[in-house]
C-alpha cells in the first residue's frame, strides 16, 4: 500500500516526466527519475532513495535523498553525488512528496540553471579518520598576522581533554600559537591567559597552502599525492619522521592553511604517523639527467583527516551574546552567592571577558542546589570553583580573584577616612561595571557614601525569592532600603536557618533565583544596549507572569 501511494504520487508530480526505475527494498524504496520542465534544454536524471521513516525526518536529514554524481561540480551537492535539501514538515506521504521534489526543482533552477553563489562560507567536507582507534580534534582562533603562501612552521598544542565522539575515543587539542619557520616570530591564538598559559602537550606543523586541499573547493582530497607543497616542505617532512623514527606511532598533525575570504583563514588538520608518513624518494633530474640526488614526493596513500574548528570569539558567541556595550566592559561582582554566581555565569556565557569577583565565603554543600556551584568540587572557597567555572565555560574570559578581605575588613575599617576614600575610589574605578550582590546592607552603605564615578549596581532578592530589586548608582542605597522596608512585602521571619550558630539566610529554590536573574539581567543589557531608559526596576511574579515594574 505504501509503496503504490509513494509511485502514484510521484507519478502525478507535473515535472516527473517518468521513472525509469522504482523498487521495494528491505527498508527502502528506491529508483531513478527524470526530470524536466519548460526552463530546461533536456532532463536530468536523478537516483531517489526514501527511507522506511519518511515522511519524518532521520535525525536532522531528510529522509528522502536525490543524487546524481555529475552534478558535483555545482553548490549544495554532496561529495555522494547527493543533493542538500532541507524542505518542510509534513506527516502526510503524498504532500511531503510534493514538498520534497518541488524542493529538488528550485535546486536545479537556483544552483544548476542559474549558476548562483552563496555569500555564506561553507566548510569543505571532510572525512574525518582514527589512528590508532582515536579521532583527533584541533580547536584555533584568528591571529593577528598574515600568512604567506608557501610558509612553513611549527603549531604548538595543549589537551584539552579525551572524550567520545559518537563511537570512538577522541584526543581534543588547541592551538596555543604558530611559530614561522624563517623568523622565529610566535603568533599567539586570542584564548584568555589561562589558556594561554597551559603546558605544551603536542607539536605540529603548518603549510599554508592558500587554496583549499579540496575538489570543486568543496570536497577535501583523500590521496596525499593531490595536494601539492613545495619541496623544501617535503624534504622537511621526511626529515622530521627520521628524528623521530624511535617514536614510531606518533600522531604528528599537520595544518594546512588557505583562505575562506579576503581577510580569513581556515586550518584543515592532516595526521601524519612516524613510520608511516606519505612520502616516496625520486631521483632529482636536471635537464632530463639524474643527478644522484633524491627528492621527497607524496604517495598515493589515503589522507587522514583530524576534525578542526575555528573557535575565535565572534564564532564561539555567535549565536546570542549581549550588547558589546556590556561584553566590552572590565566588571567586578562582589559576593558569589546563589545571585553572583549566576551572574558571572551568564555574563560569561553571553560574552563577557573580563570578570572580577570578591566573596570571603566557603562553599558548603548545601550551596550547591541553589547557584552555580558543584559537588564534585567539594568543601572549597566560592572564589576559587567560580573562577574554574568560568573558565571552562569560555576560552576568552579572564578573571582575577580580589582579597577576600578587601572589603569585609579594609573599606569597611577605613571608609570614612578621607585619604583612604581616595584611594579605594581610584583602585574601583578601574572597573567599568561594579555589580553588588552581597545583599550586605552596611556595604551597600559604604559604597554608595565613595560617590563612585563608574556604573555601579546593586541586585537584591527578596525571601522565598518573589522579587528582585536591580539598582543603579547613586541614589541605591535609598532606593533598596525603601523598597524592602516599605513597598515590598518581604518575611523577615520565615528565613532558612542551618544548624549550628550560621547566620539565616533567605529561600528559594534555584529555579525562582534564576528565572528572575536571567529577566533581570535581560532587561539590564537592553539598557546597556540603549534600547531602555536606565531606571531602577523590581521584578515581580504578579498573577503567575513575572512583571519588571520601573522607577
Amino acid at each position: 500500500m505504501r509503496f503504490e501511494i509513494i509511485k502514484s504520487t510521484i507519478q502525478k508530480i507535473p515535472f516527473v516526466n517518468k521513472i525509469n526505475k522504482i523498487e521495494q527494498r528491505e527498508f527502502s524504496i528506491i529508483g531513478t527519475v527524470e526530470i524536466l520542465f519548460e526552463d530546461l534544454s533536456e532532463s536530468i536524471d536523478f537516483d531517489f532513495k526514501i527511507e522506511k521513516e519518511y515522511p519524518l525526518k532521520s535525525y536532522n536529514s531528510e529522509s528522502i535523498t536525490f543524487s546524481n554524481i555529475d552534478l558535483l561540480p555545482y553548490n549544495h551537492v554532496m561529495q555522494s553525488g547527493n543533493i542538500c535539501i532541507h524542505t518542510s514538515h509534513s506527516t502526510s506521504i503524498e504532500e511531503k512528496l510534493k514538498i520534497d521534489f518541488n524542493s529538488l526543482k528550485a535546486w536545479i533552477i537556483k544552483y544548476y540553471l542559474r549558476k548562483e553563489q552563496d555569500n555564506n562560507y561553507e566548510h569543505i567536507a571532510v572525512e574525518e579518520s582514527e589512528i590508532s582507534n582515536h579521532k583527533y580534534s584541533f580547536i584555533f582562533t584568528e591571529v593577528k598576522k598574515s600568512f604567506l603562501k608557501g610558509e612553513i612552521g611549527t603549531v604548538r598544542l595543549s589537551l584539552l581533554n579525551d572524550g567520545l565522539h559518537k563511537e570512538s575515543n577522541i584526543w581534543n587539542f588547541y592551538v596555543q600559537s604558530f611559530e614561522a619557520l624563517l623568523t622565529k616570530k610566535i603568533t599567539k591564538c586570542e584564548w584568555s591567559d589561562y589558556y594561554i598559559n597551559q603546558k605544551t602537550h603536542l607539536e605540529g606543523i603548518y603549510y599554508f597552502l592558500e587554496e583549499s586541499p579540496a575538489i570543486h573547493n568543496r570536497f577535501a582530497y583523500s590521496k596525499w599525492n593531490e595536494l601539492s607543497f613545495s619541496s623544501t616542505f617535503l624534504n622537511m617532512l621526511y626529515e622530521i619522521e627520521q628524528d623521530n623514527l624511535n617514536n614510531k606511532g606518533k600522531v604528528i598533525p599537520l595544518f594546512i592553511g588557505y583562505k575562506i575570504s579576503t581577510h580569513q583563514i581556515h586550518w584543515q588538520v592532516a595526521l601524519l604517523e612516524v613510520g608511516n608518513f606519505p612520502l616516496k624518494g625520486v631521483p632529482e633530474r636536471v635537464n632530463d639527467r639524474k643527478t644522484g640526488k633524491w627528492l621527497s614526493t607524496f604517495n598515493n596513500s589515503e589522507i587522514k583527516w583530524g576534525l578542526s574548528r575555528n573557535s575565535s570569539y565572534e564564532y564561539f558567541f555567535g549565536r546570542g551574546k549581549f550588547a558589546d556595550a556590556l561584553t566590552k566592559k572590565k566588571i567586578l561582582i562582589i559576593g558569589i552567592g546563589a545571585v553572583g554566581s549566576m551572574v558571572a555565569k551568564t555574563l560569561t556565557q553571553c560574552g563577557c571577558t573580563r570578570i572580577d569577583f570578591v566573596d570571603y565565603d566557603i562553599k558548603e554543600p548545601e550551596n550547591v542546589c541553589r547557584s552555580e556551584y558543584r559537588f564534585a568540587n567539594g568543601i572549597t572557597n566560592k572564589s576559587t570553583e567560580l573562577e574554574k567555572i568560568l573558565f571552562e565555560i569560555s576560552p576568552f574570559v579572564n578573571s582575577t580573584r580580589l582579597n577576600n578581605n578587601y572589603f569585609e575588613k579594609l573599606i569597611k575599617s577605613f571608609f570614612s577616612d578621607k585619604d583612604y576614600q581616595l584611594i579605594f575610589k581610584n583602585e574601583l574605578e578601574n572597573y567599568d561595571l561594579i555589580i553588588d550582590c552581597s545583599t550586605d546592607n552596611d556595604l551597600m552603605y559604604v559604597l554608595n557614601s565613595i560617590q563612585l564615578e563608574t556604573e555601579l549596581v546593586n541586585i537584591s532578592i527578596t525571601n522565598h525569592a518573589k522579587e528582585l530589586i536591580f539598582a543603579f548608582n547613586p541614589n541605591i542605597y535609598s532606593f533598596v532600603n525603601n523598597q524592602f522596608s516599605n513597598v515590598l512585602d518581604n518575611d523577615v521571619q520565615n528565613l532558612y536557618e542551618p544548624t549550628g550558630c550560621w547566620s539565616p539566610t533567605f529561600k528559594g529554590s534555584y529555579n525562582d533565583i534564576a528565572a528572575l536573574v536571567q529577566l533581570a539581567l535581560k532587561h539590564f543589557n537592553r539598557i546597556e544596549n540603549g534600547e531602555k531608559v536606565k531606571n531602577n526596576f523590581v521584578i515581580q511574579e504578579i498573577d503567575n507572569s513575572l512583571k519588571t515594574i520601573e522607577y
